[in-house]
């Protein structure tokens, strides 16, 4: 999942940083790119390190060569910074992780090795030589709200999430105020796990959602857990960060899916080329194909699937934003006035629900 600090978050770190694209210096490799990952979680984990592992084969495949990754890397600065020495002694250039918790350690290994490119995927800590990117996950979830909304009976769906920090925050917002487009009164319920993968409590509050009316469970998660226990209800369900078909066959309707690879391919090539620049703290849109949703969605009509397909062709075309207000939060407050866009300042450092979500970030 999001592996963003939940203070940092909280306090708009990331609008702090800025998201525009400064001018920096071209990197120079010391020889030609020689790759490696580095992953906080397991790469059979179904999830946020699952998704990093398929860039990677992605990557294998589009370059021919073998490119080692170590798993389980915890998000302690000495052990990472030991990590990626490791990696340069023998001579990888290129170094690819994936939590916001290595930030320190890919900032500090950046300055001492001006000549390896570095990404963390998450993360907030920029250089010359480091990226931190990010897609635009809640372009995807408007769009699997959209399709949950046109399904609901009950107009009630319900998010299981991890923690409430920006990033969640707006998937969720996002997930209800797309619902809400297809269908006027639904309300999502959201409830909140305090870890990035708990599947047995996963499945417990997915079965307390669907006891509650819920008749959509849309997981936020590394694991499927939520949509195991709705397609054994008979429920609908959405995953995330894979294609979560295989654990609910017959009720899923879509995922949302990270594709890490449309950064990282376009970004291998430029270091060959010796013309990559950090973009910094960057966000990718679902106009790059880093985040995307599964299609055909299911058990949707075929108006419905039209008008999913034409939202996404306005979002890949910049003339749509699931941002757009007039948007109210939980209290009533207006946080976004009719004609205007959420800014990315607003984006990270949103820290409320909007008022068709039924829940507490307390």
């Amino acid at each position: 999942m999001k592996r963003l600090s939940l203070l940092a978050s909280v306090c708009g770190l990331f609008g702090a940083i800025g998201f525009a694209s400064h001018a920096q210096a071209q990197v120079k490799l010391s020889g030609p790119p020689k790759i490696a990952f580095i992953y906080l979680g397991a790469i059979s984990d179904g999830g946020w390190t699952g998704a990093q592992n398929r860039a990677r084969l992605v990557l294998q495949k589009e370059f021919g060569v073998k490119i080692p990754y170590v798993e389980n890397i915890p998000e302690q600065t000495e052990k990472v910074e030991q990590t990626v020495e490791l990696f340069v002694n023998r001579g990888f250039n290129v170094i690819i992780g994936g939590t916001y918790g290595y930030g320190d350690a890919f900032a500090a290994e950046a300055k001492l090795h001006p000549n390896v490119a570095f990404v963390n995927m998450a993360g907030v800590t920029t250089a010359p030589n480091l990226e931190s990117p990010y897609p635009k996950t809640y372009q995807g979830w408007y769009l699997a709200g959209y399709a949950a909304g046109s399904v609901t009976k009950s107009k009630v769906i319900g998010m299981i999430e991890g923690f409430p920090i920006p990033t969640v925050l707006w998937d969720i917002n996002a997930f209800a105020t797309g619902a809400r487009a297809a269908n006027p009164g639904t309300v999502a319920k959201v409830a909140f796990v305090n870890s990035w993968d708990d599947p047995v409590k996963e499945g417990q509050l997915s079965n307390a959602m669907i006891e509650q009316g819920a008749d959509v469970i849309a997981t936020d998660m590394d694991s499927p857990a939520a949509i195991v226990q709705s397609e054994k209800a008979g429920k609908f369900s959405i995953g995330y960060e894979n294609d979560m078909s295989a654990a609910a066959p017959k009720t899923i309707m879509t995922s949302v899916v990270f594709h890490w690879d449309k950064m990282l391919v376009p970004m291998v090539k430029a270091l060959k080329a010796g013309t990559w620049t950090s973009a910094g703290a960057s966000l990718y849109g679902i106009d790059s194909g880093m985040v995307d949703i599964t299609e055909p969605v299911g058990h949707v009509t075929p108006d419905v699937q039209t008008k999913i397909d034409a939202l996404k062709a306005e979002m890949v075309a910049g003339k749509f934003d699931p941002f757009t207000g007039p948007l109210k939060a939980q209290d009533g407050s207006v946080k976004v006035e009719a004609g205007k866009v959420m800014t990315i300042d607003q984006l990270f450092g949103m820290n409320y629900l909007f008022d068709n979500v039924q829940g507490s970030i307390k």
